[in-house]
């Protein structure tokens, strides 16, 4: 058979001889074995039993090697040796699609076998004719708008000369008078949106109704991204990498690694002014008011954030009202006053979802102050990258190389010792720095950073953290200012520049030496105690050139540091037991616009099933002769759980353009006081809102909860119900607590394990001791809608804890409806029932504040 046929060997057809078909010819090692002579085991014609041991062994080791080498060469292609988290679904018939050092293997292998080489779907090449036509199109599309553009400058042109245009304008004895030939720019006195900057032609199309994150580039080859037509927040996000295995990130962001997320979507919000006006718009704003610390306060770590040595995660809420809404959840980070000046600077950082809401809160305030503050929108001008993990810090610290390294405590000197960080809660909280660094590019490829092994080197680590010597040398960074930012982008040189002088300037392996013509980049480092992670701000231009010396970084412990999309960033967060924001906080504006939006996509992922293969929620029996779901099945239905206690007139105006809660979210510290029976001046402000608290849900029963599933307390109204579901407990069943009584010799008693067996096996008709189960005849149903108290918003199994968990949030009347005033409540008081959207059987919990 010629190996040219793209068809394979059709069954009964003369095989092909193996002499002329060999299997896999570069393998054949696999059949020579080695061997010993064993004249050297008869000296003198007398048998050495030793040496003639030694080397039979060795030729039975020899044996055994060959055959598994040869069973593996027969059993393994090609793409089968490629690690697992790289392998693709199609990399057998594509030999493209595995990495250069298999693709002639491959390539080998698929003629052999008369295997047909599939050919790549992407790019454009000869064959694609529809890719070609459409790509002719835009061609012709484009040329007839710029004529279009050409003809209109033609004739605005011909008017001017003709004096059809008015070449001044008397406006006012006051104004200045505007005419063709000098144009005065009158400086714009509020804050206006940024725009982003207008990408290339051949990608301007495609950035048409989002914007490209400054490494969207890389992601698409390596993620799954936002639809074209569907972007989030505005913005190209990746949502997941390809890799569909999310162990291997968990793995890198807890035991081993590290993963880096391209956060630029994260909006920046400068204040400029008196330090007393920024104050008092973010006290106007009632930051952080749910802190355990005060952070207005004049020591501790209030005052170096104030001094602009830290970095605070808090809270801002509306300006109006005696129970204002929250806004989002914002880090603010100070910059360092100068000396001689008396005007301060501010960073505030807010997801996108909530950044129009908080840019009006701002403006607003900002007008009042006096003097006033001004507002700057660097959306696109700061970007920024987030990393988590035992090997974050060492990534960071290979990558980010300052320009010069002063002796004394500044930052550039410290910076590289941090390298042994693998937990960011050893240095302060909210720890800042910043310093310039030079083009990562100049240190390509980046080599794997110094730890500290001696004695000495781990003691002046130690001293580091204990005293942070980088309170009393922090400087200003460069980061806060415009020309600064700007200097730092255009001053970038090209690839091919920086390749000619590796090329030329050095010797071979070794990083060219710096130059004071270097550009210096301006960065900004600071930890969060919350997501134990570092942040890194730069200038947006710049973050494509560190994103990618820390994809490339050759980690101490192995392999790379790893990238994740927005779905992992919300796992690691699950894992942790912290809310994620907006996804966890529906009784924001933000948190429910995008209940509202998962609403949607619910409902439509169902309507596009089958109807044999979705659930008909009218038929669902939930117990004591109740048919159909509670509520919306897709949704988690506050109206219908709040409704039925408020009056308020907003609950059904969820359907405007721009929808805003209808609830208020009780915050961490204001939930434990009132569960503790302490009063909170939230709720006695304003009784006709409702309020809701984010609770983390423990599994006490099998089975994993999941989105929108109903949450009961125990039932009020019906007491043997209530003693059916407490009876599940693991604490009231006795013979299904891990807890035994020991067994004394005196009285020795067969273990009861053991006697349940025993039972079982002699009385199979017998049941078995013990709680039912679910599915059993009498196992309790589901309590009824009265004492339905809240909804899971993510749930899923959780690797941290090897246990399903999940985080809900809980109506704060429900909860406390029947407690007496001053009373806390118990551990009775927080068991619930979950049972997921679909199910007819509820499952035991407990519930606990985060």
């Amino acid at each position: 058979m010629s190996s040219n046929n793209p068809k394979k060997r059709k069954p009964g057809s003369e095989p092909v001889p193996s002499a002329k078909r060999p299997r896999f010819p570069q393998r054949a090692h696999a059949h020579h074995i080695p061997t010993k002579p064993t004249s050297a085991a008869y000296p003198n014609g007398e048998i050495n039993l030793k040496a003639f041991l030694n080397s039979h062994q060795n030729e039975i080791k020899s044996l055994e090697n060959a055959m598994r080498a040869a069973k593996k060469g027969l059993s393994r292609r090609a793409f089968q040796d490629v690690p697992r988290e790289m392998r693709r679904r199609t990399a057998s018939h594509n030999p493209q699609r595995v990495p250069k050092r298999l693709r002639t293997r491959a390539r080998q292998e698929a003629t052999e076998d008369n295997t047909p080489v599939s050919r790549g779907t992407s790019g454009s090449g000869v064959g694609k004719g529809r890719k070609k036509w459409l790509r002719k199109e835009g061609i012709e599309k484009s040329r007839k708008q710029w004529e279009e553009r050409k003809r209109r400058r033609k004739e605005k042109k011909d008017g001017d000369e003709g004096g059809e245009a008015m070449a001044g304008v008397e406006v006012d004895n006051n104004m200045i008078a505007i005419n063709k030939e000098v144009v005065k720019r009158a400086k714009r006195k509020f804050a206006v949106l940024a725009t982003p900057e207008t990408p290339p032609s051949r990608f301007r199309r495609r950035q048409k109704n989002k914007t490209w994150l400054p490494t969207h580039v890389w992601h698409t080859k390596r993620a799954r991204m936002t639809p074209p037509t569907e972007p989030l927040w505005r913005f190209a996000i990746p949502l997941a990498p390809a890799v569909k295995a999310y162990r291997l990130t968990h793995r890198a962001a807890t035991l081993r690694g590290a993963v880096a997320w391209d956060m630029s979507y994260v909006s920046t919000i400068s204040l400029e002014g008196v330090e007393a006006s920024i104050s008092g718009l973010l006290q106007g704003l009632h930051f952080s008011r749910e802190s355990e610390e005060d952070p207005w306060q004049d020591r501790g770590k209030a005052k170096k954030w104030r001094c602009g040595s830290r970095a605070w995660e808090g809270w801002l809420y509306e300006r109006e009202g005696k129970n204002p809404q929250g806004v989002a959840s914002v880090t603010i980070v100070w910059c360092v006053a100068e000396e001689g000046s008396t005007k301060r600077k501010a960073f505030i950082r807010v997801h996108p979802c909530a950044f129009l809401q908080l840019w009006n809160e701002i403006i607003r305030i900002a007008k009042v102050q006096k003097p006033a503050v001004m507002v700057e929108d660097l959306r696109f001008e700061v970007g920024s990258i987030e990393i988590m993990g035992p090997g974050a810090a060492e990534s960071l610290c290979s990558i980010l190389h300052p320009t010069s390294s002063p002796d004394g405590n500044s930052p550039q000197s410290i910076w590289p010792a941090l390298a042994d960080v693998t937990d960011p809660g050893v240095l302060p909280p909210g720890a800042l720095l910043s310093f310039p660094i030079c083009d990562p590019r100049l240190r390509d490829p980046p080599r794997t950073s110094p730890r500290a092994q001696d004695a000495e080197s781990q003691t002046a680590f130690m001293d580091i953290l204990a005293n942070w010597p980088v309170d009393a040398s922090h400087t200003a960074s460069a980061l806060f200012s415009r020309n600064a930012r700007l200097a730092a982008a255009r001053s970038l040189p090209s690839q091919q520049s920086i390749n000619r002088r590796k090329s030329t300037d050095g010797n071979f392996g070794e990083y060219p030496e710096p130059r004071a013509t270097d550009p210096q980049i301006p960065v900004l480092v600071y930890t969060s105690k919350k997501s134990k992670s570092w942040t890194v701000l730069l200038p947006w231009k710049c973050v494509m050139l560190v994103w990618r010396g820390l994809m490339r970084y050759p980690l101490s412990t192995g392999g790379n540091p790893r990238f994740g999309g927005l779905k992992e960033r919300r796992q690691i967060d699950f894992e942790r037991s912290v809310p994620s924001f907006p996804f966890d906080f529906p009784g924001c504006d933000a948190g429910w616009v995008w209940e509202l939006q998962e609403r949607a996509a619910r409902q439509h992922e169902w309507t596009k099933r089958p109807k044999g293969k979705r659930i008909e929620w009218s038929t669902i029996d939930i117990g004591n002769e109740r048919k159909g779901e509670l509520g919306d099945p897709w949704a988690c239905d506050w109206e219908r759980l709040l409704k039925k206690d408020s009056e308020d007139a907003s609950m059904t105006g969820t359907e405007d353009q721009t929808p805003t809660s209808p609830f208020r979210q009780l915050p961490s510290r204001d939930a434990r006081a009132l569960l503790a029976g302490k009063p909170v001046p939230a709720l006695s402000t304003s009784t006709s809102t409702p309020h809701l608290f984010t609770v983390k849900i423990n599994m006490a029963q099998r089975g994993t909860p999941t989105a929108c599933a109903r949450i009961y307390r125990l039932p009020s109204t019906n007491p043997d119900l209530k003693t059916k579901w407490l009876s599940l407990l693991p604490s009231a069943n006795p013979s299904s607590s891990r807890k035994k009584a020991p067994i004394t010799p005196a009285s020795p008693q067969p273990h009861p394990p053991n006697r349940d067996l025993a039972r079982t096996l002699l009385h199979p008709t017998h049941p078995r001791p013990g709680p039912p189960k679910a599915g059993d005849p009498d196992y309790p149903v589901v309590p009824a809608e009265s004492d339905l108290i809240g909804f899971v918003t993510t749930g899923n199994y959780n690797l941290a804890e090897g246990m399903p968990t999940a985080v809900a949030n809980l109506a704060v009347h429900r909860v406390i409806e029947g407690l007496e005033p001053g009373s806390s409540i118990g551990k009775e008081g927080r068991v619930c029932i979950v049972r997921g959207p679909g199910e007819t059987t509820g499952r035991l919990a407990v519930w606990d504040v985060v």
